[in-house]
């Protein structure tokens, strides 16, 4: 398997008996340059010479660097590898160099790992898998993980490339205690938006669980999700989110039915560039807030203008088994506002929702802020006031229902009450 490999000693690896052999150096090194190899020959390597080692009174080197131009581990080649181990003060240090990976793994004896990751670019998709990294001995497609005898890990990666796609800054400190894996300090940063998370895997003999909850914070959502190839009309609006969920599945693989939580979402001031794109915000597309301002713009061409601009965007939501239900979602808007509220089946991809539209108005208690006490006030508000916006100069109120799928909701018109109706 590793005939082939150079084998070069920086010092002599010495016998351990001192009756033939003169007392042991300090310092001792071994360089192994191998062979193209897979990650299972690399294992067998460090196992062999670990049953030597047992097998032997042969002292082994301090510090030892493998180089080779290529290693398959993990379902991608790593190339012109370089790795170095050497004793730390409290434990052993590993560096590790190479095309896709410029890190350092400092191993503790009896504190938590600390992996330092100055680069990594991992996309394992990408490279064709032999048997020997065949995605059914890969840790993200067992059945069961068994976290026994797993280290803690804090976990700091400057520049990190996963499955192609650059996420930047990416922090966590993990702790394992029985077969729970614990998530706290989680960070990804981008540099357009920052994402935090706390929480745990469970993952034991009766099932998994996941649950996550942390902050979405962003200065542009549009620069946002641009970031990971990802359209969307709003333009120059911030984005803070709240998240709590959960879920009976793996953290990577989120089971829909049995997803459960809240979201609490703010938008800051901006506008609607181009209402005829379907790529909106997720949480716009599910709530179909984009179809309806397209709607209202193919409806009321007069009114609204090819950008439609709001002061913001508020909405609560809650999942219960994978069904999505708001009764406050708000858009602050200048030409209208429209308050919005119903459900999402996020099994079926199936949406029931209600929506209201009306003008803007000078009064003390606006529309949006009586929809979010009741409906039925917010309309009454409208139908009471005397002071109605000029840009609608024969409807007040519009109320809709949205149905249908999420992809191609139909929005039917049931409520157009005449701004003469309400002075009546």
């Amino acid at each position: 398997m590793v005939a082939n490999q150079k084998l070069t000693l920086d010092r002599a690896i010495w016998a351990s008996d001192s009756r033939t052999n003169p007392p042991l150096p300090q310092q001792q090194g071994v360089e192994l340059n191998l062979p193209p190899m897979d990650g299972a020959q690399w294992l067998a390597l460090f196992q062999q010479g670990a049953a030597s080692d047992a097998s032997s009174a042969a002292v082994f080197p301090k510090q030892v660097t493998l180089r080779t131009p290529s290693l398959t581990l993990g379902g991608q080649q790593w190339n012109n590898l370089s790795i170095v181990s050497q004793p730390s003060a409290q434990g052993t240090k590993v560096d590790a160099q190479g095309r896709e990976v410029n890190a350092t793994l400092t191993m503790h004896d009896n504190a938590p790992w600390q992996a330092a990751i100055r680069y990594l670019y991992y996309n394992p998709s990408s490279t064709p898998l032999t048997q020997a990294s065949a995605p059914s001995t890969g840790p993200l497609t067992r059945n069961r993980l068994d976290f026994s005898g797993w280290p803690d890990l804090q976990l700091r990666c400057a520049e990190c490339w996963l499955w192609g796609q650059k996420y930047g800054r990416i922090d966590g400190d993990f702790a394992i205690k029985g077969d729970t894996l614990t998530l706290s300090n989680g960070l990804v940063d981008t540099g357009f938006a920052r994402l935090t998370s706390d929480g745990e895997w469970v993952n034991g003999l009766s099932g998994q669980r996941t649950s996550l909850k942390g902050k979405l914070r962003g200065k542009k959502i549009d620069d946002a999700v641009a970031f990971f190839g990802i359209a969307t009309p709003i333009r120059d609006s911030s984005i803070d989110l709240d998240y709590d969920l959960h879920w009976r599945a793996s953290p990577w693989q989120p089971d829909v039915p049995s997803l459960n939580g809240i979201l609490k979402t703010r938008i800051g001031k901006g506008q609607f560039t181009d209402l005829s794109t379907g790529h909106a915000g997720q949480l716009l597309r599910l709530l179909s807030v984009d179809a309806l301002l397209r709607k209202l713009r193919f409806d009321f061409s007069d009114t609204f203008t090819e950008g439609f601009y709001f002061d913001s965007i508020r909405s609560t939501a809650w999942i219960k088994d994978g069904v999505l239900n708001t009764d406050d979602t708000l858009v602050d808007g200048l030409e209208a506002d429209i308050a919005m509220k119903g459900s999402v089946d996020l099994v079926r991809r199936q949406l029931a929702m209600e929506a209201i539209v009306a003008p803007e108005i000078s009064a003390t208690v606006g529309v949006a802020a009586a929809f979010a006490i009741n409906p039925i006030v917010g309309a009454a508000v409208f139908a009471a006031s005397k002071v109605l916006g000029p840009l609608w100069s024969k409807v007040s109120i519009l109320r809709y229902r949205i149905t249908g799928p999420i992809d191609s909701p139909q929005i039917n018109e049931v409520l157009r009450q005449a701004r003469s109706d309400t002075k009546q």
